[in-house]
């Protein structure tokens, strides 16, 4: 395998990589994990034309709900009708349908709020799925429906969420010992470059869908929310649209968060107590009854277990929205292909980005929530955050636009720029697949493009295969791919 670093665009060669895995594995498929078809479900990935329930009676699917990430079914409060009437409740995913009993949903009352079990595997003469006091729920088998194999799926989507942790240490370490720790420093480094073409092969399908502006303002919502609120940002991106935004914005930050406030539930009915909070709030509160009648409130739910107090949602959306304003007069996506353009160096390209993002001033400089003050005034976004943002988020807006454009010169700024970004704070995944693959003195030189690597060699390979049995890593490793 050539050196990751001799390449001048991003190179697609570890997807032939996981190609040849695939085809020489062709006698023993690998089980296409749930989390999939999870996507699948939360973003429609299938016909929905008349559909019907497994027992036949006809659905129409209104929300999926909201992902739950905690214990319990996997979407809270979808909303579909059956035969008409409309329902809202829970919704469990299971790749077949003796997954429900498998998991002991039938003995659990948390599950007692499911109205519809989605499976990919139609029942066959399985009985319907019982709740713990007694309740038949309907069931919805969407193989048939799905608009790629659910294989093809899983290639394309990015899954940034990951539901197990692999505990051993990885074979792949010693052999690269032993063969030359470049060779799985280079596989990481591909799979990394290829991380970054499916960020932006997706966001390019959404730019198709929905705009430009409409589809890396939804991304940049996704990336400011983090893992604990991502869901939420989107759902609040989708419904005020970035048209609005932008026009808010360039009237007055405020404004907009004031918008993002009443669209997210989160200006409370009540003033707060604090004789500091007031002016904020009554400020906010003026605008909505001014300037913003008729924009309503989703109903999320936000809970704030396990979340730090300076990345509350509030101090969040108050930043994305001074971000925005200070974006909307040339437009978002405008401005970010703008920098791009610039004959820069990556470091100036990033000082450019990073000056995009608000300073610590103005009411949530100091507070975290409206009940509760901060200690010295600290920015919305702190330089961790910022740095994941231009990565997931402004890196796959260059690809996208590079690749549309088929611009080669954009596309080799890009990668150089990738190439040297800096490692963004390193979540559980990446602190564990550092020394499972470049041992401990290899994950001190990580940087950005090898964190996304592990990310992306661990949905592969490790999350399914913790042992390595039969791994296409090792046969890369070995020479025998």
């Amino acid at each position: 395998m050539d050196s990751a670093a001799e390449f001048r665009i991003f190179p697609e060669e570890y997807g032939r990589l996981r190609a040849v895995v695939s085809a020489v594995k062709e006698d023993a498929p690998q089980p296409v994990p749930e989390i999939v078809l999870q996507c699948v479900w939360y973003d429609q990935l299938f016909n929905d034309e008349g559909l019907a329930t497994d027992e036949g009676a006809p659905l129409r699917i209104v929300s999926p709900g909201w992902w739950n990430r905690a214990e319990g079914p996997d979407f809270r409060d979808a909303q579909i009708e059956f035969g008409g009437v409309l329902h809202t409740g829970d919704v469990e995913i299971h790749l077949n349908h003796a997954g429900w009993t498998q998991h002991g949903h039938h003995r659990d009352s948390r599950y007692n709020g499911v109205i519809l079990v989605v499976t990919l595997e139609p029942p066959g003469s399985s009985p319907p799925p019982l709740r713990s006091d007694g309740g038949r729920i309907a069931t919805l088998a969407i193989e048939s429906r799905l608009h790629e194999d659910l294989g093809t799926l899983r290639d394309r989507l990015s899954l940034d969420d990951f539901a197990t942790i692999p505990s051993a240490p990885g074979r792949c370490l010693g052999l690269s010992n032993e063969a030359g720790a470049q060779k799985i420093v280079n596989i990481v480094l591909l799979a990394g470059a290829w991380r970054m073409l499916n960020k932006a092969r997706a966001l390019r399908e959404r730019i198709d869908k929905v705009g430009g502006d409409q589809a890396v303002y939804e991304a940049f919502m996704s990336a400011c929310g983090y893992s604990h609120f991502k869901h939420h940002f989107r759902a609040i991106a989708q419904q005020f649209h970035y048209q609005r935004v932008r026009q808010l914005g360039r009237q007055d930050a405020h404004l907009l968060e004031a918008g993002f406030f009443q669209v997210g539930g989160l200006l409370p009915d009540e003033p707060p107590t604090s004789p500091a909070t007031l002016p904020h709030y009554a400020r906010l509160r003026a605008l909505r009854r001014d300037r913003l009648a008729g924009l309503r409130s989703l109903p999320l739910e936000w809970r704030r277990v396990g979340v730090r107090p300076n990345n509350s949602p509030e101090r969040r959306l108050a930043g994305a929205a001074r971000f925005l304003a200070h974006t909307a007069e040339a437009g978002l996506l405008d401005m970010l292909e703008g920098i791009w353009r610039e004959d820069l160096e990556p470091l100036e390209r990033r000082r450019r980005f990073e000056c995009l993002f608000p300073a610590p001033v103005g009411f949530w400089s100091t507070h975290c929530t409206w009940t509760a003050a901060a200690g010295k005034p600290t920015a919305p976004f702190g330089e961790g955050r910022v740095r994941s943002i231009i990565g997931n988020v402004f890196v796959p807006v260059g690809l996208a636009i590079a690749r549309r454009g088929r611009d080669r010169q954009l596309e080799e700024s890009v990668l150089d720029f990738f190439s040297k970004m800096p490692k963004e704070p390193d979540n559980h995944i990446v602190a564990l697949m550092g020394p499972r693959l470049l041992g401990e003195i290899g994950q001190k030189r990580i940087d950005f493009r090898t964190q996304q690597g592990l990310l992306q060699v661990y949905q592969d390979w490790c999350e399914q295969n913790p042992s390595c049995r039969g791994c296409g890593i090792l046969e890369a490793i070995t020479g025998r791919l």
